[in-house]
This record gives C-alpha cells, sequence and structure tokens, in this order.
C-alpha cells in the first residue's frame, strides 16, 4: 500500500463532555496530516511530495478543499497515545488531488482499530487569480507513487 502515516497528538481540547475526541476534531487531523505531508515533509515516510503546492510566493502555486466527507466508524477515547493519519491519492486529476485517510487509533494496537475515514479534494490553484490550474509535470511525478486503492465512504 502507497500510504504515508502521520502521528498526531490528541489535545485536550479535542474531546467532548464524555472524554471522547469531539467530531469536529477530525477536520483538524485531517488538515494537520496534509499540511505536514505536503508543506513540511515530516510524515513517518520521506514522499517528495512537500514543496509542490505550497505558494511560498504569493504568485505560486496553492492547495484549496473543494469538498470533504468524513465517515465516523468508532469512538475515540481521548488519551496520551497519538492517533495515526494514513493518507494516500485515490485520485489524481487535471487540476485536482483526492486525499483519502484513515484514522487509526493507535491505543487500540496490536489491533489496527480505524475510528474514521475521509475523503477531502483538493483544487491546485494559481496564487493571483485562485483559479484552478493543471499540475505540473514534477508535482504529478511527486504525487503519482502515493496512489492507492480509492475509499468507498457508505455515503457520499
Amino acid at each position: 500500500m502507497a500510504r504515508t502515516h502521520v502521528d498526531i497528538e490528541l489535545r485536550w481540547g479535542d474531546q467532548d463532555a464524555y472524554g471522547h475526541v469531539n467530531n469536529v476534531a477530525y477536520a483538524r487531523y485531517l488538515e494537520e496530516a496534509r499540511v505536514r505531508v505536503f508543506w513540511r515533509g515530516s510524515g513517518r515516510q520521506a514522499t517528495g511530495m512537500e514543496g509542490h503546492f505550497r505558494g511560498d510566493t504569493p504568485e505560486g502555486l496553492k492547495m484549496l478543499v473543494a469538498n470533504q466527507q468524513i465517515e465516523f466508524l468508532g469512538v475515540l477515547e481521548y488519551g496520551d497515545t497519538p492517533i495515526v493519519v494514513e493518507m494516500w491519492i485515490g485520485k489524481l486529476g487535471g487540476s485536482s488531488l483526492e486525499l483519502h485517510y484513515e484514522v487509526i487509533d493507535a491505543a487500540a494496537e496490536p489491533e489496527r482499530r480505524v475510528v474514521a475515514r475521509a475523503i477531502t479534494t483538493v483544487v491546485i490553484v494559481d496564487g493571483v487569480h485562485l483559479r484552478p490550474i493543471r499540475i505540473p509535470a514534477d508535482a504529478r511525478a511527486a504525487v503519482e507513487p502515493w496512489m492507492d486503492e480509492p475509499l468507498r465512504l457508505r455515503r457520499g
């Protein structure tokens, strides 16, 4: 499987009154995984995807979220053990990427307990007009090795 893994610490404010990680926290976890992989290159695996969509200059490429779906599969209890966000490219379009994720409760190891699945569609735009542009060849080449079977969410 061509997936990158990002370990994310839970924060006290992520939990709800029941001691469960609140559903809104998951969107932040997905964002954190994207930033670490595409901006910082600080996932567990060196992917080579970092820097292609950062927009370090005002006219540089930018990555905008166009759609996001999260499917919750189980309750995640707040605790000291970081979660693991597995991320891969499920679909590569002309100017878009479909990022697929599984959020893993690492406290359940050695069992692999997936607590959520998600798909985020991001569109690559130019930094000046924020209009979609074709993904450049070098960025496409960096992304392609990280493609894997797309998720099929129950709804959507």
